[in-house]
């Protein structure tokens, strides 16, 4: 009902979120838990009055009071993208939701969802976008952002606003697609503070560099997203960009839920917005195990226990959740022709150990063979001829059986459609 009038106060609501956001890492993080578990009650209660949470608490036998803490989420079953798909899918029939905003995924855990956000949830999530950016010291106010083309974004490139004509809130964007030098002469040319689009998309321009000499600028902060870094990617980076690097991690349904800092080994979650479990086969909290995220700030049409698709690894220090690792999709697999599967994190150490591999991915043709699309670093140790004979030997000792491979040296992998690079293709 008062959706248009949301929209048009967007800005408002972006800047009193930011105010109540935790934009630090905290010394002491009882206080942060507090705020965590209002706001979680707060959500508890809200998703009691939504029919299809309502069935799923009573199939659980759990009311919205039994859920005080974040750990108690367990009592909750997981929320698939499936079962998320169909419900967003029945939802979007209601003239209701006419004025919300409708954000698709970009498919790359397989069939693209949209998600229904209300203006003041889509406002917030800008706001928390900002706040990734203040956590790692760097001031959205003042500084220069320049980012990748977003589909979601309403007139990208358009003309600045009177405060960005001030010097406040500047940003720009870059044609992600076009020619390598082109892309890093628009970088070069606006100098940005902050540098973010895809990981694939990044790397591109990172491996360009490498292999010709050009360089480009370093911002103070840079954030490959959307796809997991590897530590060899890391090293690649920090090579070319500089120390700024920086892992927010998060997904289109959610928004940005943790950040890993330059100097850290581990993400650091928004405790104060968002819940990151990570739950083992049994749906209990485990050390490694499926990363499941509830975004608190999401009331409207909330996703509770949301299951985002990938691995990680958790470390609880009085009774804290931090992300040590993530593994990345779950849905990467080798596949055999009895049913049986190999993981992409079965074969990553095989990977991670040859620091000479700039870039890879396998495309599974038939239930024997695998093509290899590889990118050496110039400055290799090993030749092509050793990293082949590396990889078929310590691959074949990970998987069920041997395989017949067939290498691509490249100079960089395309990414797919979406801007993202699937590490396995599986094609049987």
């Amino acid at each position: 009902m008062f959706e248009k009038l949301q929209k048009k106060l967007s800005n408002v609501y972006l800047f009193v979120d930011l105010l109540g956001l935790q934009k630090k890492e905290p010394r002491n993080y009882s206080k942060v838990m507090r705020a965590q578990e209002k706001n979680l009650q707060k959500l508890m209660r809200r998703a009691w009055e939504i029919p299809f949470y309502r069935e799923r608490f009573e199939k659980a036998g759990v009311r919205p009071e039994d859920i005080k803490t974040g750990d108690d989420l367990t009592r909750l079953p997981v929320l698939t993208k499936d079962e998320l798909r169909k419900w967003m899918a029945e939802e979007a029939k209601n003239p209701k939701y006419k004025d919300w905003y409708a954000d698709t995924t970009s498919g790359s855990t397989g069939k693209p969802l949209t998600v229904l956000f209300s203006p003041k949830e889509k406002a917030f999530m800008k706001a928390n976008w900002m706040r990734a950016m203040m956590f790692a010291g760097y001031n959205p106010v003042f500084g220069k952002t320049m980012s990748r083309i977003n589909a979601h974004d309403e007139n990208p490139g358009g003309p600045d606003t009177f405060l960005q004509k001030l010097g406040i809130l500047r940003r720009s964007f870059v044609d992600q697609y076009a020619p390598e030098p082109e892309v890093i002469d628009a970088i070069n040319a606006y100098k940005p503070d902050w540098l973010y689009m895809n990981k694939t998309e990044l790397m591109r321009l990172v491996l360009y560099s490498n292999r010709t000499g050009k360089e480009i600028f370093h911002p103070k902060f840079y954030d490959p997203i959307s796809e997991k870094v590897s530590e060899n990617d890391r090293k690649l980076f920090k090579k070319v960009l500089g120390d700024g690097i920086i892992d927010s991690y998060g997904s289109a349904e959610t928004g940005a839920c943790m950040i890993r800092l330059p100097d850290r080994d581990y993400y650091i979650i928004y405790q104060d917005t968002f819940v990151v479990n990570v739950l083992d086969d049994n749906g209990q909290l485990a050390r490694d195990g499926r990363i499941v995220i509830t975004p608190l700030y999401k009331t409207d049409l909330p996703l509770i226990n949301y299951e985002i698709g990938d691995k990680g690894t958790c470390r609880t220090s009085q009774g804290v959740h931090f992300i040590t690792n993530v593994q990345g999709r779950m849905n990467d697999y080798f596949r055999y022709e009895n049913g049986e599967v190999t993981s992409f994190f079965e074969v990553t150490p095989v990977i991670a150990h040859c620091a000479d591999i700039l870039q890879i991915r396998f495309i599974q043709e038939s239930w024997d063979d695998i093509r290899v699309q590889i990118v050496r670093d110039e400055a290799a140790s090993m030749s092509k001829e050793e990293i082949e004979k590396y990889l078929e030997e310590n691959l074949n000792g990970i998987f069920k059986r041997p395989f017949r491979f067939t290498f691509d040296w490249m100079d960089v992998i395309p990414p797919d459609k979406n801007g993202k690079l699937r590490m396995i293709v599986c094609n049987v």
